[in-house]
């Protein structure tokens, strides 16, 4: 049923968060307004993430042909964490629904950090349930009413050892985490954040000037080993701008232009 009581559905991606709701019109569903496959993590969880606002700023910023979009998202993102930590509070009901990146293994080990011992908390694993992939992984956001459907019988709970395991793997990222982590089997690793750089380089070596929004898009195309977000990758391209080895040329409309400087 809805309201505060009843199941509360947490999972990334506005399209699966539709369809979900579309399926399951009697329960709650959030769609989650975090990332925490990149950035510092130390403060994440708090009640005034100052440093983890700072850097979502930092990759907005970046976009300035969506002079808007810093105060959509956090909006979205103080909306949703509201609705998350009152559900902790209340001890509500979860389930997540997962896919095997590393963001939704680390939604994963903070919902068990929070929840109380007495709170259910479920999963519903998408990898290896669904036929289409990138490179072999999964994520929430590519599916649609008729993928999702056949897995809603399959949320399972999570044994006391799991969640002690999660909570356990949240606190050690809060306090070594600084750059891009991926997940690869069931071990998360961490990389500088500026691992794209090189790649992003070669694609401009390799064409020319043209599009930023192409460089990007070829390299999200390229990694096998996680999904990238275009914004991480603006983000990057804007970083290498300043120290100057990119120079970036803006565009009436949409993102700039892209050469190596």
């Amino acid at each position: 049923m809805n309201g505060q009581n009843g199941l509360l559905h947490l999972l990334t991606g506005p399209s699966a968060a539709e369809a979900l709701r579309a399926m399951l019109p009697e329960d709650e569903v959030l769609e989650v307004m975090e990332d925490f496959s990149h950035g510092p993590l130390a403060d994440a969880d708090a009640i005034d993430p100052q440093a983890r606002v700072a850097w979502w700023n930092r990759l907005w910023w970046s976009m300035r042909w969506l002079p808007d979009i810093d105060e959509a998202f956090l909006q979205a993102y103080w909306q949703c964490r509201k609705r998350l930590f009152l559900a902790f509070g209340q001890r509500q009901p979860l389930c997540l629904w997962l896919g095997d990146g590393a963001h939704d293994r680390l939604l994963l080990d903070m919902a068990c950090a929070h929840a109380h011992a007495s709170q259910p908390l479920s999963v519903v694993e998408v990898s290896g349930k669904v036929a289409a992939s990138h490179h072999g992984h999964v994520a929430l956001g590519m599916y649609d009413e008729d993928a999702l459907r056949p897995l809603l019988s399959e949320a399972r709970l999570l044994s006391v050892a799991e969640r002690e395991c999660h909570a356990a793997e949240w606190a050690y990222w809060q306090e070594t985490g600084r750059g891009w982590r991926e997940l690869t089997g069931q071990a998360i690793s961490e990389l500088a954040a500026d691992c794209f750089d090189d790649a992003l380089l070669a694609v401009l070596r390799d064409g020319g000037e043209q599009a930023a929004a192409r460089v990007v898009g070829v390299v999200m195309g390229r990694h096998q080993s996680a999904f990238v977000p275009d914004t991480y990758l603006f983000w990057r391209l804007s970083m290498l701008a300043e120290a100057g080895r990119v120079a970036l040329t803006p565009q009436p409309e949409g993102p700039p232009r892209a050469a190596l400087a």
